[in-house]
Formats: structure tokens, sequence, C-alpha cells
């Protein structure tokens, strides 16, 4: 009876494993497919560039000016042959407090769901000197896999692996958290734009 136990948990630790690689894969796949797409789209003589832009100058007291550059790229529905109905495909957003430097993309499905989360952020819980890269890799809306990087901001190159798992680590919870609520926050931009944009 041990033995079957044993081995029924075994077999299932390895199908949930081979699941959320299987995952994993599928959006690197359709993340490097649509960032070669929009980098197309960015080249002078590539085909018209389609996307919305909002821009943010404000001056912040205690930081002094702060900027934000948002994009949010759409996918076509197929419900119309002239004007198919969009909907949110990825999002890249950069933006600064004083001299701090921050830059994300967010990647979704047809159906709205978050499908991959990145993230470079200079750490202000203990050093802002160090820079993290955070990928959050999701299935069906649920989260399936995490890497963790990190670097010192003055050193060039690459950043050395931190973490790797299938949870967030209880010292980054608060980033994954405020990253979710932007997922909500950029839907909601969207179709304010999409819904507010004329024909």
């Amino acid at each position: 009876m041990k033995r079957f136990v044993l081995f029924t948990f075994l077999s299932f630790a390895w199908a949930q494993m081979t699941y959320a690689q299987d995952a994993v894969e599928s959006i690197r796949k359709e993340y490097a497919a649509l960032k070669a797409d929009i980098a197309e789209m960015m080249r002078e003589e590539g085909r018209p560039s389609e996307y919305y832009q909002v821009l943010v100058r404000q001056n912040l007291p205690g930081t002094g000016p702060h900027f934000e550059d948002t994009r949010m790229y759409w996918g076509e529905r197929d419900d119309d042959e002239i004007y198919p109905t969009h909907y949110l495909h990825m999002v890249t957003t950069k933006y600064n407090f004083a001299a701090r430097e921050f830059y994300e993309e967010y990647l979704y499905d047809e159906k709205g769901r978050i499908h991959f989360i990145y993230a470079q952020t200079p750490d202000a819980d203990e050093d802002i000197a160090t820079m993290h890269e955070f990928r959050f890799y999701f299935n069906a809306g649920k989260l399936v896999k995490v890497l963790v990087k990190s670097r010192k901001v003055a050193e060039a190159g690459a950043f050395a692996d931190e973490y790797s798992g299938a949870t967030v680590p209880a010292k980054y919870d608060s980033h994954y958290q405020n990253y979710l609520a932007w997922v909500k926050r950029f839907s909601k931009l969207f179709d304010a734009v999409d819904g507010a944009a004329h024909l």
C-alpha cells in the first residue's frame, strides 16, 4: 500500500512538473513571436505600427520629474472581416521615481487572462543598488513558474540566478501582488482606450 501511495504521489508530481514545463515553453514561443512582430512594426520600413500609447509626465513631491511610457499591443478576434474587435495581448511600460528606473511587460491570452509577467526593478526593500529581474509564468491564469534573478546596478552584464520554483518567495510577494494589481489596471485602461478610439 505504501508503495502504491508513493508511486501515485510521484506520478502526480511528475505530471504537474511536465504540465508546468509545457506551459512555460508555449509561453516562451508566443512571447518571442510577439516581440519579433513588434520589432518588425517599429522598423522604418516595417509594416505600419499598431498600438496604443499612454505618456505621463508629472513632477512628484520628493522625487521630482516622473515619466511613464505605456504601450498596449492588441490581437484581433475573427468576428468581423473589416473591423475585428481587439483584445489586449501585451503591455510594455517603463517609468521612473527619481533615479530609480523600472520596466515591465504583461502578456495576456485572448480570454484576458495573464500569461506572463516580466519585470526589472531596483529593490526598494533592501538596497536600490540591486536590480531584480522577475519572470512569472501562468497557465489559464494560474501561476506555474517563477524565476528571480539579480545583479548590482553598477555591474553591466547578465543577471545571476537567485530563485526558480512554482511559488513566489515571501520576500518578493509584495512585488508579485503589485504586478497582479497592474494586470487588472492595464486591462481596464486598454478597454477604455480601445472603446474611445475612432475607427
